[in-house]
């Protein structure tokens, strides 16, 4: 079984309120990020798949990325990943063929993200 776990943490928010007129809450900006993180993880799981030998293999990669669904940089392999990236290249490979295949991620801006708005992300792609 293929799981995919993401954490997301959002730099800046400029949302638009359910209510015209008013901030958004504190829940209101959690569940725009989270739909925008949940988009991005489901747009990177279907475009990855699990090369055959790598089971039980976990790497976590951090990547930053705008509303707009560019990069912001480069995506990085994150340090308790280093020595498991370092041993399994054609797992890492995967990784990185599924990220560029997966650009730009779409459909952002129709969940609130703003095209300048960046999220930071990390993605643990494990088997």
């Amino acid at each position: 079984m293929v799981r995919f776990a993401l954490f997301v943490l959002p730099l800046f928010f400029p949302v638009a309120s359910a209510a015209a007129g008013q901030a958004p809450t504190p829940a209101d900006l959690a569940q725009q990020n989270l739909a925008i993180a949940v988009s991005v993880q489901e747009q990177l799981l279907a475009c990855w798949s699990l090369p055959p030998g790598y089971e039980d293999k976990r790497i976590s990669v951090g990547l930053a990325f705008f509303g707009d669904g560019t990069l912001d940089g480069e995506p990085y392999v994150e340090l308790d990943s280093v020595r498991t990236a370092g041993q399994y290249p054609v797992f890492m490979q995967s990784i990185a063929a599924a990220i560029a295949a997966c650009l730009p991620f779409e459909g952002l801006g129709d969940l609130g993200a703003g095209s300048g708005e960046r999220f930071d992300i990390t993605v643990h792609f494990q088997s």
